[in-house]
């Protein structure tokens, strides 16, 4: 696909600082998204934003909200089973047969991300190469780092690894340190922007630019969410909350 001119200059620019009040709604941007993406690139826009959709299904099924609006799949559609991606409907099937994890849903994001990598692989999609082995292989050193505090096994809570090999000590020696939970969610998803920018490439026209602000927007719609619960600079910098 070419540049994505038109798309790039129609996207609302996202906030400066993580908490701050988006320009349009996650739905209203997501929308503009699946408005205008090509047809031969849709596939890897649906395989971005079917995040969303795994989070909703991880939810619902549990009797949990809220729902998240903006994803591939509506409400109707979840509570319908309509049009379901491949990845909920394999997970479904594996459950019914009795899945060996402590927390079963763990093996629904393994298959979820198994899919995303599996479409960044066929399209060749550099972005999506780059960016996701990342993201995984984060959740797994966090994961290992939070089993072993608690003494369980970690290969019950990582889903597939060794995609790269990344040196997250770091990460995890900062994230010690913390001891406001709020922050440590804070600094991870700076961590996620900063590795964000490393992997979108240098045009902005590109359609590896426009999944990178599919992330971005995602990390920034749910601290706009988060900061709109509760006084945010008074949890953030006032000890946490009372």
């Amino acid at each position: 696909m070419g540049a994505y001119y038109f798309l790039a200059c129609l996207l609302p620019p996202l906030p400066g600082t993580l908490g701050e009040k988006l320009g349009v709604s996650f739905p209203e941007a997501s929308a503009i998204l699946k408005r205008n993406i090509h047809p031969s690139d849709e596939h890897l826009l649906n395989a971005l934003l079917y995040s969303i959709d795994t989070a909703n299904w991880e939810n619902l099924d549990q009797g949990r909200g809220p729902f998240i609006e903006g994803g591939v799949l509506s409400k109707a559609d979840f509570e319908n089973r309509r049009e379901l991606p491949d990845f909920i409907t394999a997970f479904e099937e594996e459950r019914e047969k009795g899945i060996r994890r402590s927390y079963p849903y763990d093996r629904l994001w393994e298959i979820y991300y198994d899919n995303l990598f599996e479409q960044a692989r066929r399209s060749n999609c550099r972005y999506l190469l780059e960016y996701v082995p990342w993201e995984v292989e984060l959740r797994n050193s966090l994961a290992t780092l939070r089993a072993r505090e608690i003494g369980k096994n970690p290969e019950d809570s990582t889903v597939h690894g060794q995609l790269r090999d990344y040196d997250f000590s770091p990460i995890l020696t900062q994230l010690k340190t913390q001891k406001n939970p709020l922050l440590s969610e804070r600094y991870l998803d700076e961590e996620r922007l900063r590795r964000i920018a490393r992997c979108e490439g240098n045009s902005v026209f590109a359609l590896d630019a426009i999944l990178a602000y599919v992330s971005r927007l995602m990390i920034f719609s749910r601290w706009e969410k988060m900061s709109a619960a509760f006084d945010f600079d008074n949890f953030l910098y006032g000890g946490g909350t009372t």
